[in-house]
């Protein structure tokens, strides 16, 4: 009896594995130029006070198009770098113009995994569907050209104590063949 626990305890302590921040996507680049070609179609929801959350790869040097087309809902959206220090806030594509679809288009500057996280625009009890199109694409690509009514469209620091100095770790490494 003891060694059936044993055994239970043993593959219980080995199938545990590391908290994703949501599903991992990876959609290929595509090269094409209509709005949203080759993109990942997601359908999403936002159940009350719970946001949808998923994590998408992107390289750096490409364009990363992260599309709200339908929604049921006004939404909101928050891409994340793959350091928690930056990060993209979109809530309307043309705010004036009436369009409340969230639009997130920026060239990536850091390969990796970015976390996307849309919900509701405020802080409600409400439920919203919406479908979120994932494209990457080559820079300079029509799906990166940035909509002059669309704001944020850069991956800006977050609040981060002024006086603390990150190092990237390419620069923070010594090249093996340099001398000491």
């Amino acid at each position: 009896m003891s060694k059936t626990i044993s055994w239970v305890i043993v593959g219980t302590l080995m199938s545990g594995g590391a908290a994703w921040a949501g599903s991992q996507l990876e959609d290929s680049r595509s090269s094409c130029s209509g709005i949203n070609c080759g993109a990942m179609t997601i359908r999403g929801i936002h159940q009350r006070d719970e946001p949808f959350v998923v994590q998408v790869l992107a390289a750096q040097g490409e364009c990363l198009r992260i599309d709200v087309d339908e929604q049921s809902e006004d939404m909101s959206m928050l891409v994340i770098a793959p350091s928690v220090n930056f990060g993209i806030w979109n809530d309307d594509r043309d705010f004036d113009g009436g369009d409340s679809r969230p639009l997130v288009n920026s060239e990536v500057p850091w390969s990796g995994w970015y976390t996307v996280v849309v919900s509701y625009f405020d802080l409600d009890h409400r439920v919203a569907k919406f479908t979120l199109k994932y494209g990457r694409y080559p820079a300079g690509n029509a799906n990166c050209q940035i909509q002059p009514a669309v704001t944020g469209q850069q991956f800006e620091r977050f609040g981060v104590d002024a006086g603390k100095v990150g190092v990237p770790a390419a620069s923070a490494t010594k090249d093996p063949g340099q001398d000491q």
